[in-house]
């Protein structure tokens, strides 16, 4: 996978909410916390783009699955397998779901980690 599509694809996910998804398998009923930013060290930023990129995966993979099946029972019972690979793969990468999406959260909100992240996952090209 290319530099280019890497972060395109990451910019997709994010602005689709991949943390989104995930939250709601896992979300309780409380108000959403204040917007805090976070020191993300670096070894949490490489956790979270392993996730990423599994997440990505996964993603295209059901989404792929998804647009075959009809029966609306089958396509419920994918997107909570989808959901399972997402946690599992958050959990893979050391992170728990709440920690996944409170560091997506703080991407989304500083620029600077958002040129971490960016640095961090041409590095690995």
């Amino acid at each position: 996978m290319n530099i280019r599509r890497s972060l395109m694809i990451f910019a997709l996910a994010m602005s689709f909410g991949v943390a989104g998804a995930i939250a709601q398998e896992h979300q309780m009923e409380q108000a959403p916390p204040p917007q805090v930013e976070m020191d993300v060290s670096d070894a949490q930023l490489e956790q979270f783009a392993e996730a990423q990129v599994a997440i990505i995966e996964i993603q295209q993979d059901f989404s792929g699955r998804l647009q075959e099946v009809e029966d609306p029972e089958k396509a419920h019972e994918l997107q909570v397998q989808a959901n399972e690979e997402m946690t599992s793969a958050v959990s893979d990468a050391g992170l728990d779901v709440e920690s996944f999406n409170e560091i997506a959260m703080a991407i989304q909100n500083d620029p600077e980690l958002q040129q971490r992240l960016t640095a961090l996952l041409q590095d690995h090209q």
